[in-house]
């Protein structure tokens, strides 16, 4: 019990810590310039229903020195999101022992008419052991686990976006 626990409070911890680094604006020289100098803004229009991914992806946007707006010609549509949380492993019980948590989200980008990035899916995917024992804990870590492949899906897009902007339109 105090090895999980322990395990736990390091997690967060460190989930704290990229937080606090990105929160303060840090970033890597020569990142994300390109998406910063092509989209000065855009639109996130979310037909998935996933309003905590859209805001994900907005903070990610704004993190990356893009402005969100109600109105620009740059629209990134999330077309769906589709979680899905099931069994990986099962005890000696019969009992679930390991949770694979899934994430599909189908995206497009569009500068004013001009379709710059078709529609396309991105996957996370995270694991975790389940004991009974633990419920609580094991409840929170798959939140923050859920946080993670929001925040991964969020730069995977991203970088989706910034390679849009180095290759030409063919």
């Amino acid at each position: 019990m105090l090895l999980l626990n322990k395990k736990f409070i390091q997690s967060l911890t460190l989930i704290s810590a990229i937080a606090l680094i990105s929160a303060c604006g840090f970033q890597l020289r020569g990142t994300n310039n390109a998406i910063q100098h092509s989209y000065s803004s855009m639109r996130v229009v979310d037909m998935s229903g996933d309003e905590a991914f859209k805001q994900v992806m907005e903070q990610t946007l704004e993190g990356s020195g893009v402005e969100i707006r109600e109105e620009s010609e740059n629209v990134l549509e999330i077309m769906k999101s589709v979680p899905t949380r099931r069994t990986a492993s099962y005890s000696s019980r019969g009992k679930s022992a390991e949770f694979e948590l899934l994430k599909d989200v189908y995206y497009q980008f569009r500068r004013e008419q001009d379709l710059l990035i078709a529609p396309t899916t991105i996957q996370a995917r995270r694991s975790y052991l389940y004991r009974e024992t633990a419920a609580v804990g094991k409840a929170e870590e798959e939140t923050m686990l859920k946080n993670e492949m929001d925040m991964d899906l969020a730069q995977r897009i991203i970088i989706s976006l910034q390679r849009s902007v180095q290759e030409p339109a063919q």
